[in-house]
Parts: C-alpha cells; sequence; structure tokens
C-alpha cells in the first residue's frame, strides 16, 4: 500500500468544492502527501493527478446515470479500478455523490484500502437501507449536520460530527445588510443543468407577475457559470454568475430551488422562498422513498417550517408571487425571519470543518 498517496472521489459542483478545499487542508499539514482524484475542475487543481472531469457529465437523478450507464461503467473499470489496483493508494475519500461512491467504496474494501466518507449521503430523507451498505464498504464517516452523528453512531459506523464547511466559506459578518428602499429579488434556479430546466419557466413567470405588480422591483436571476448555455434566452432580467456572495447580499428576498443555495442563504440572512418542480415519474418515485416531511434543509436543521415550500403541484407563479408580494410589503417580518435565518449558524458547529477533518484523516493514514 502507498502510505503517500491518497485517493479522492466527488461527482458533483457542490462536491467538488469542498473535495479541493479539504485536499488543501490536507496538503497544508503533509505536503508529502500525493492526492489522485476524480471530480471536477476544483479538485483538479490541487490534484497532483486527475484521473476525469466527470463532474461535467451532470450526473444528477435517477435518468443521467442510467443514460450513461455503460460509458460510466467503463470509466469506472479502466480509470478508477485500474489505478486502486496498480497504487492501492493509503485511503479513498469520496465526498457525497452516493451512486458512484458506494460503489468506489466496495472496491476499495475489497482491494484492504481504507475508506473515510467525507459530507454524509442524505441516508436520513431518503433510501435508509443505503446505510447498510456504507456500513459495510467504509471506515469512517464525517458528518457535517448534527442531526447524522447519531444515525450513524446507531447503525454501529464510526463518525465525527466536523462541523459544516460553509462555515469556513461564510463568515459571521459577511451577511446580508437589508436595504430600507429597495425591492431586490433574487432567482436562484439551481446549480445543476436538469434542475435548472425543470425551475427555470416557473421562475421566470412567477417574476414576470412580480414585475408587473411592483414595477420599482428589480429581479435577479443566479445561475452558475458551468451551465451559462441554461440562460442565455433571458433577455428581460438580469443574469448574474455570483460565486462570492458580494451581488446576492443586496437582495431583498430570494426565490430559491431546494439545495445548498438555501443554508447559503440562511447564513447570510436572506429570507427566501423554496420552490421545486421535477418530472412526475420522478416525483412519485422519489415521494415513496422520501423520509422526512420537508425538503429544505434550513427546516430540518431547526425541525420548524421557516421557509414556505412550493413543491411539483404547489409550485405555481402566482401564488409563489403572492407570497413573495405580502413579505416585500412588510420589512418587519422580513427582519424577523432574517433573524430566525441567522440563528441557525449556532446549529451547525465551529468553523473549521475541513481543517479538522484533514487532521483527524491524516492521524488515521
Amino acid at each position: 500500500m502507498n502510505s503517500k498517496e491518497i485517493f479522492i472521489s466527488c461527482g458533483d459542483p457542490s462536491g467538488d468544492f469542498h473535495a479541493s478545499n479539504l485536499a488543501k487542508e490536507i496538503k497544508k499539514f503533509a505536503p508529502e502527501i500525493k492526492i489522485t482524484s476524480i471530480g471536477g475542475k476544483e479538485i483538479q487543481k490541487v490534484s497532483d493527478r486527475f484521473l476525469y472531469n466527470i463532474v461535467d457529465l451532470h450526473l444528477h437523478g435517477f435518468w443521467e446515470p442510467v443514460k450513461n450507464y455503460f460509458n460510466l461503467k467503463k470509466l469506472f473499470n479502466e480509470k478508477v479500478i485500474s489505478y486502486l489496483k496498480e497504487i492501492k493508494p493509503a485511503a479513498v475519500i469520496p465526498v457525497d455523490f452516493y451512486g458512484f461512491n458506494i460503489n468506489l467504496s466496495r472496491e476499495a474494501k475489497l482491494l484492504n484500502i481504507p475508506v473515510y466518507y467525507y459530507i454524509s449521503p442524505q441516508v436520513w430523507a431518503t433510501r435508509k437501507a443505503r446505510i447498510g451498505k456504507l456500513r459495510k464498504y467504509i471506515d469512517h464517516m464525517f458528518v457535517i449536520f448534527p442531526f447524522e452523528e447519531e444515525i450513524y453512531r446507531r447503525a454501529g459506523i464510526p463518525v465525527n460530527f466536523v462541523g459544516h464547511p460553509l462555515l469556513d466559506i461564510i463568515k459571521q459578518n459577511n451577511i446580508h445588510q437589508m436595504q430600507k428602499n429597495n425591492c431586490v429579488i433574487g432567482f436562484f434556479p439551481g446549480s445543476r443543468r436538469q434542475v435548472v430546466i425543470w425551475n427555470l419557466p416557473v421562475m421566470l413567470k412567477t417574476a414576470e407577475i412580480i414585475k408587473r405588480k411592483i414595477p420599482e422591483s428589480e429581479i435577479i436571476i443566479f445561475g452558475r457559470e458551468n451551465i451559462k448555455e441554461c440562460y442565455k434566452d433571458i433577455k428581460e432580467f438580469t443574469v448574474v454568475y455570483d460565486e462570492n456572495y458580494e451581488i446576492r447580499k443586496k437582495i431583498d428576498l430570494a426565490i430559491t430551488a431546494s439545495g445548498t443555495v438555501t443554508l447559503e442563504n440562511a447564513l447570510l440572512g436572506i429570507p427566501m422562498i423554496v420552490t421545486y418542480k421535477l418530472p412526475w415519474p420522478m416525483y412519485f418515485l422519489i415521494k415513496s422513498m422520501i423520509n422526512v416531511q420537508t425538503i429544505t434543509i434550513v427546516n430540518l436543521i431547526t425541525d420548524q417550517q421557516i421557509v414556505p415550500e412550493f413543491i411539483q403541484r404547489k409550485a405555481k407563479p402566482e401564488e409563489i408571487a403572492e407570497k413573495a408580494i405580502f413579505w416585500l410589503s412588510d420589512k418587519n417580518f422580513l427582519k424577523e425571519m432574517k433573524t430566525r435565518l441567522l440563528n441557525i449558524r449556532k446549529k451547525l458547529g465551529e468553523p473549521g470543518s475541513y481543517e479538522r477533518t484533514a487532521k483527524i484523516l491524516l492521524s488515521k493514514i
């Protein structure tokens, strides 16, 4: 086994971002460690060897992995398994992205390579049976939400709650400052192409209604650089690609798809409404597996319905716009919601998630 090399695997933009930051911390404390990875452009920048960019394959949901099954299988066999057999790294570090990474973990286990998983798949939300496979194939889990720790302890999986990495990205003094006379609404259709395709039409219609009823309002669509083509036909509203939150801090209200963006907004103190649509067959499939009453992580953390949700059949532009306009007319209500959202920071542990995880990892290698 090569004690000077580790393998990191991620498969979506969020995982790519977190994996790269974890890799930087590992290099900071142990510069002699070589990092080989599979993922996206961010982890590639900090790796000594990069196998393939799977983030750009946009493998989200059920259909895309199925559609790309044979190509993925060939890639997995030719790139990943051959690498593991040839190098036998000191550790495999999967980052979220369950479907791909559970297969990676199984292969690593067969080769007696320890597996240290950073950022748990959402076993608490859907398909609790996944935890059985995780117990079988991984050696240690690093979780970023406090309620996840007990789930893994009960399952007999060694676990550390290391705090949420967003606390390192969004500092406590880096929050939204509510403007007295502004009326700026930000729309966040998602970070993945397929999610944007599903949700952008509803959001654009909602934006049109708000603009018609509040002519002085400013509408901003927050896109992602890696899927710019999704926004090429938007002419009536401003589209921005704001990676450092500077423009986002100026908005009064966010209307957003569910996902990490809701937690980012909470830490920034931005009041929000969640809306989400997906194809009906997929919706019914997911609904049959889901174990929670809300899809918004902010509501899950607080165990309260702080953020209203307009999901699937309820995702009607007229109703979303009505709620938004009502909120925008009451600045005191928005201030109250901002306070409630900012209090979520206290539930996410302490800053230093990447550093904490890197130190524990290195003590095990």
